[in-house]
């Protein structure tokens, strides 16, 4: 069985661990073994630490006796290059940034490593993980391992592809407008974009804050093969901290809605969304499943829904347009350069303030009107992206109409960065979107159609 531990979920290497069944170090010998077989073909994990994950596992076998309440107790996990581990490169995927290293742990990952968690890689992103396509200037390309002529997906594509193949039963990403949901769904695997507000991000390198959507739409979270493991890495990621201001305290349950079903919202094409035969079909096998659970599945759309989307791209559009690019955009490849100048430039607000901070004023009243729609429909069904993964080079170097109709693709993403709101994507294509704070009821929907469709199998490459 020690050959195969990776093939196991975090929730069941943690019960043998506390068993003694399994030592930390067999765990952690399984995975480097699997990255040494996987990773050269997927350009997943782009910096391992070896002998510090044996050394860490070592320790921890040693002192068994006093780690019975870790959650993640030698639990091998990824993360992200955005985020800070001691010791180990920060580069956005930028040569400029080649040798940066960071010197701490930023929060997250200090929560990680104190639940137990092992960290055996950073992964790959996009320059900046601004993209949804994982195709970094410094690294390459990450392919998907389900089918290596494909996109794992974006910006979160490194950990996404790196869970589905087994190198980690766990990955940290960030979703500001799809960055954890479409590697998932592109990788088929399962992920968690917590509330705005719910998980703290705390760059230790500079820069250390970014403009005002940051603290409103982005969100650190998990992706893992099941939805059990969802929980175990959000409820020791989750909690405000000081070092991000907008993180709430607001507190972490383990339960939805009083063992009561929530009505849910069958959403398709509202948002304007290009939807294939294929994905639809599976919003409708979905949402079978969930009424055969005992949910009340209604075909409905949230208040605003085709505004919704453009008004998401407005705001970023013109961030990154107005103070972005000029600042950073020379550091970035070329294509992801045009990438980003080509889809934010259709909806750039231009440099009149007055027009930014209408936007703004537009998405309270958005959010105001969806948050009372959502008190009679507390969760939404849709699609996360509107095709199944696409080829390696869909999104590269696309002339302005050809980027429009990749935006149309995306449209039931960005809604849900725009208001906050927590979302769990699913192995099939489709989101379970929930109340702001209310991410018990969406994961509980989701274990709900895992107990249909199973946890995600490891790919092999």
């Amino acid at each position: 069985m020690n050959d195969d531990l990776w093939r196991l979920t975090a929730t069941r290497m943690r019960e043998l661990v506390v068993r003694r069944e399994v030592s930390r170090e067999e765990l952690v010998r399984a995975h480097l073994a699997r990255i040494e077989q996987v990773n050269p073909k997927l350009n997943a994990l782009v910096e391992q630490r070896a002998e510090q994950a044996l050394a860490e596992a070592r320790e921890a076998d040693a002192g068994h006796a006093g780690r019975a309440d870790l959650p993640l107790d030698g639990i091998p996990i990824s993360i992200k290059d955005h985020y800070d581990v001691a010791g180990m490169k920060h580069t956005e995927g930028l040569p400029a940034m080649a040798d940066r290293r960071s010197t701490v742990d930023e929060v997250v990952v200090r929560r990680l490593r104190r639940a137990g968690a092992i960290v055996v890689g950073k992964a790959n992103q996009p320059d900046l993980q601004i993209r949804w396509n994982t195709i970094s200037h410094l690294y390459g390309a990450t392919l998907n391992p389900r089918d290596t002529s494909l996109s794992a997906g974006g910006s979160s594509g490194g950990d996404a592809a790196a869970v589905a193949s087994g190198m980690a039963p766990l990955g940290l990403g960030l979703d500001y407008g799809g960055s954890i949901r479409v590697p998932a769904t592109f990788c088929g695997i399962y992920g968690l974009r917590p509330s705005a507000g719910r998980t703290p991000a705390s760059s230790t390198l500079p820069p250390f804050d970014g403009p005002p959507s940051v603290d409103l739409m982005s969100c650190v979270g998990p992706l893992a093969r099941c939805v059990e493991d969802l929980w175990l890495a959000y409820t020791v990621i989750a909690g405000p901290h000081w070092s991000d201001p907008a993180t709430v305290p607001v507190p972490v349950s383990r339960s939805g809605a009083n063992g009561r079903r929530p009505r849910i919202a069958r959403m398709l094409d509202q948002t304007g969304a290009l939807v294939s035969p294929e994905v639809a079909a599976r919003l409708d096998d979905t949402a079978r499943v969930l009424a055969e659970a005992g949910y009340e599945v209604v075909d409905a759309a949230i208040p605003h829904a085709r505004r919704a989307p453009e008004l998401w791209a407005e705001i970023i559009g013109t961030e990154l347009m107005q103070t972005g690019m000029p600042e950073f955009g020379f550091l970035l490849g070329e294509s992801n350069r045009q990438h980003i100048e080509a889809m934010f430039s259709i909806y750039n607000l231009g440099s009149e303030v007055r027009n930014y901070i209408q936007a703004f004023i537009e998405r309270r009243q958005v959010q105001r009107e969806v948050a009372q729609w959502m008190e009679e429909h507390p969760l939404v069904l849709c699609p996360v992206a509107g095709m199944a993964a696409p080829a390696l080079d869909f999104d590269h170097m696309l002339d302005r109409e050809q980027t429009q109709r990749l935006f149309d693709r995306m449209r039931n993403i960005p809604w849900v960065n725009l208001l906050g709101l927590p979302s769990v994507a699913l192995p099939n294509g489709m989101q379970i979107v929930g109340r702001r704070f209310h991410e018990a009821q969406a994961l509980e929907a989701a274990a709900a159609v895992q107990q249909a469709i199973g946890a995600a199998s490891v790919a092999e490459p």
